[in-house]
């Protein structure tokens, strides 16, 4: 999963199918520059079950309770695209996704490193299915996702990003396990005021550590809803308004490369 800004060439390649459509020009008005989720689906019959959940390409004629149905609009702005067969399904992953020699150049991350922080919603969570509802408790917090990519965190990774905590926390090396245990998703997350400082008011949206004290003294917060124990309390955030972009730079700039 990676949200990207796209160009009109990246309109051309991901919607060649459709350059001859008549809708074609409306699509490239509608995409060129715009912010979009790209995302790998994996499982079984993986196109032809995905075509299926997303409905007609007209929400109009979708069927009730497909993506398009639910939240597109007409042909044009009709919230998702997917390839119609397999082997277009693999070109499009390998060019939303490229191997590193190429990322620098197409469909880059869109890190602002600007008044920012950290967030990272942990790999227990991820796999729990909570990724949407923390998505949308940050919209609704005040706080826009500027940047976001699935990663899989490698251990001596985790055990450097989580150093600061290494004999302060007894959590640690749980810590650095959980982060390394599978994918999880980071974001560069700024405040839509723009006159706070993004790390200061984000923390508090995060809440204590430890998600039995949120429930009790913040239960509106995202570890209070969606956390289970200290190691695995759904998100992190940066502690301190100097770690924000230092943290960010690191999976941004140095895990990405």
């Amino acid at each position: 999963m990676k949200k990207a800004r796209l160009s009109a060439e990246d309109i051309h390649v991901l919607y060649r199918s459709l350059v001859g459509d008549s809708t074609f020009p409306f699509l490239l008005e509608h995409l060129s520059g715009q912010l979009v989720y790209g995302m790998e689906l994996v499982g079984k019959e993986a196109v032809s079950h995905c075509i299926k959940i997303l409905g007609d390409r007209d929400p109009l004629k979708a069927e009730p309770g497909t993506i398009r149905a639910l939240y597109g609009t007409d042909s044009v702005r009709n919230c998702v695209h997917a390839a119609s067969n397999p082997e277009g399904a693999l070109q499009d992953i390998e060019y939303f996704f490229p191997p590193p020699p190429i990322r620098a150049t197409r469909l880059r991350l869109t890190a602002t490193l600007s008044n920012c922080t950290l967030c990272i919603v942990k790999p227990h969570a991820v796999r729990e299915g909570k990724l949407g509802t923390a998505l949308e408790i940050i919209d609704e917090g005040g706080f826009d996702v500027t940047a976001l990519n699935m990663f899989i965190v490698e251990m001596d990774n985790a055990a450097e990003f989580y150093e600061v905590y290494k004999g302060i926390v007894q959590e640690y090396k749980g810590m650095v396990e959980e982060l390394a245990s599978g994918p999880c998703v980071a974001m560069e997350i700024v405040a839509k005021d723009k006159s706070v400082v993004t790390a200061v008011e984000f923390r508090k949206l995060v809440g204590p550590a430890d998600p039995e004290i949120a429930r009790l003294l913040r239960p509106h917060t995202l570890r209070a809803k969606l956390g289970k124990t200290k190691v695995q309390n759904a998100i992190h955030c940066s502690d301190l308004d100097v770690d924000g972009l230092l943290e960010v730079e690191y999976f941004f700039k140095i895990l990405d490369l």
